[in-house]
């Protein structure tokens, strides 16, 4: 079990503001793919999914839930 480095809990979460960029970027880039390019929105969907499982394995951020620490892990 991970524990957090800052307070010592055991609340642990991956996520950070890495990941919420991820987040922000895939919607932004989503919205006129489907919108103004007329792509299908479940490919899109699909993509962008992928893109955050992959995001959360190459960053690897983790957030403390309690103290709100964050940290790669």
């Amino acid at each position: 079990m991970t524990t957090c480095p800052h307070c010592g809990s055991e609340k642990v979460r991956r996520g950070g503001n890495a990941i919420w960029l991820v987040y922000l970027v895939l919607i932004a880039l989503a919205v006129p793919a489907v919108l103004i390019l007329h792509l299908n929105a479940a490919i899109v969907a699909g993509v962008m999914l992928a893109a955050i499982a992959i995001a959360h394995l190459v960053l690897n951020q983790r957030v403390c839930v309690d103290c709100g620490h964050q940290w790669r892990g």
